[in-house]
């Protein structure tokens, strides 16, 4: 698998979304980016987790079944099994670095103002487009180009779908995005012959527009508001009206009055003086 110049541009996401962060919030802001790229804390079930690491191992299946039934099973360079423990541990390197900004940062606020499918949409396109130098450097023809743009954006639905069940978390981006990579360079003739590209763009293309239409209204998402817009204010919670069925309740007595505490004689005494040739006593108290 070719590595043109233009494939250390992972590094660009994590360092934008860095560099704004730093801005709006400080050091701490950048580091809750980072931990939370990494963290595996959220609402994620063990359905989400298997997902995330089996997603795209099935659409390459799918493909290789597809192209084998057709009479053109996929033949051509590949790397070596023996490579997957360390293409694991780099791919996963640069997989985080770019969903840091994809997802940990840019995902939000899109998907707040226009949704799973939306926000899934949007960056899909983007980040497409991000690899576009890249494969004009490798030499990939037109055709293998267009079906990788395709299954970019589709797969991208896809990690929005699953980030979006997971509860937030960030790393099921990572696990997907470093699964693509990983198989895609152990796949044969991938990367040399624009069938195998074409046929997972229209796999993935069908699998995100029926976990789309399947997921539809399962969840609605807060639109975003507009900066300066007034928040709006909630109405007051009306009365509920009474049980005419009901019994009434008994009003609670009203609380007698404290009888006032009596003056004390002592002090009574001492408001006026005592009579000639008489002291009065020394307090008791």
């Amino acid at each position: 698998m070719g590595m043109p110049l233009s494939a250390f541009q992972f590094v660009l996401p994590v360092a934008v979304a860095s560099f704004l962060l730093f801005r709006e919030e400080g050091g701490r802001g950048v580091r809750r980016l980072l931990r939370r790229t990494v963290s595996v804390r959220g609402a994620a079930r063990p359905g989400c987790w298997a997902l995330s690491v089996l997603l795209i191992p099935a659409l390459f299946l799918v493909t290789y079944g597809l192209l084998s039934a057709a009479g053109a099973p996929p033949t051509g360079p590949h790397s070596p099994l023996a490579s997957v423990p360390l293409l694991l541990v780099l791919y996963a390197v640069a997989a985080a670095a770019e969903e840091a900004g994809w997802t940990g940062y840019l995902l939000e606020p899109l998907r707040e103002r226009w949704g799973t499918l939306g926000a899934g949409l949007v960056i899909g396109l983007v980040w497409a487009a991000w690899h576009v130098v890249a494969y004009a450097q490798a030499g990939r023809s037109a055709a293998w180009t267009a079906g990788q743009v395709l299954g970019s954006v589709a797969v991208r639905v896809l990690m929005v779908r699953l980030y979006d069940s997971s509860g937030g978390v960030v790393l099921t981006a990572v696990v997907v995005h470093t699964a693509i990579n990983v198989v895609e360079s152990v796949f044969p003739g991938y990367t040399e012959h624009a069938a195998p590209a074409l046929v997972l763009g229209a796999a993935a293309s069908l699998t995100a527009a029926l976990v789309t239409f399947l997921g539809s209204g399962s969840r609605a998402v807060r639109p975003l508001r507009a900066r300066g817009e007034p928040i709006p204010v909630r109405p007051a919670t009306e009365p509920v009206p009474a049980d005419p069925a009901a019994e009434p309740v008994p009003a609670r007595p009203a609380a007698e009055p404290v009888p006032a505490r009596p003056v004390a004689a002592t002090a009574v005494r001492r408001a006026s003086p005592p009579p000639a040739g008489r002291t009065w006593p020394p307090d008791d108290r």
